[in-house]
């Protein structure tokens, strides 16, 4: 089978009422990795803590051997495929490294960052997920969250979309938020795969889009958009709408 070709994006911006940028993001196209975070803002060192999550993620991920007896075993159901249970071990080996330098550091104890995480590996989309900040599929015209925001107001009837399966339960959750990569020794992460299609898009933000933008309006402007345009305009329409917060976009486009 043909590799998936994928055309892409990703942009941050400050907002307009934020003196500091604390949201990180990566592009990879080698590893075909996408990521996003945002830090914790009640917590110290949310800018350090994103940067971090991101760049360990990225590492991790690169440096994995996908063999079934190289994959680190997990208490997982067998029929979990190797790249979920690879990106689970990632996610909380990046927790566990957050957590370990602020236990080390004093100064920079209790930081912490959400972290929302799409691999597309071997023509499959994997994704993980720890806080607020968000995955989307466009298919059709119709954006499908993929995510569950662990928030304490969440609707705890979420359910994925169709499309995605889900590896493990979501946190049932009521107003704060109430799960973030490097505040605990352990961490319970979020996992979905799937198959895309061509013309499928997937969205990667932090709040401060979502906050201010509807879904209509991201599936508008990136259906519209090349990845890099769309990312510029998203991000313009949430600082137009307010730009309460820092803004970080990734734009995924199945060719």
């Amino acid at each position: 089978m043909p590799s998936l070709r994928l055309n892409f994006a990703g942009m941050t911006h400050q907002g307009r009422m934020r003196q500091a940028n604390q949201d990180s993001f990566i592009t990879n196209r080698q590893l075909n990795l996408f990521a996003v975070a945002d830090g914790v803002e009640s917590a110290p060192y949310g800018e350090l803590a994103s940067k971090m999550a991101v760049e360990a993620l990225e590492s991790i991920l690169k440096d994995f051997d996908l063999s079934e007896d190289a994959t680190p075993p997990t208490p997982d159901h067998p029929s979990v495929p190797l790249p979920v249970r690879a990106l689970k071990y990632a996610f909380r080996e990046v927790n566990t490294r957050l957590y370990q330098y602020s236990k080390d550091n004093p100064k920079y104890k209790g930081m912490g960052t959400t972290l929302t995480a799409l691999w597309i590996y071997e023509n499959r989309a994997y994704f993980g997920h720890i806080g607020d900040s968000r995955g989307y599929l466009i298919r059709k015209g119709i954006a499908q969250q993929l995510t569950q925001d662990h928030t304490s107001i969440a609707d705890s009837s979420f359910k994925p979309s169709d499309d995605m399966e889900l590896y493990q339960e979501s946190s049932q959750s009521e107003h704060e938020l109430t799960r973030a990569v490097g505040l605990n020794p352990d961490i319970q992460v979020q996992l979905a795969g799937g198959a895309p299609e061509s013309g499928d898009y997937f969205v990667l933000c932090t709040d401060g889009l979502y906050t201010h933008v509807q879904n209509w309006e991201i599936v508008n402007v990136v259906r519209e958009n090349p990845p890099r345009l769309a990312c510029q305009r998203l991000i313009q329409l949430a600082n137009q709408k307010g730009g309460m917060d820092n803004i970080t976009v990734v734009v995924v486009q199945i060719e």
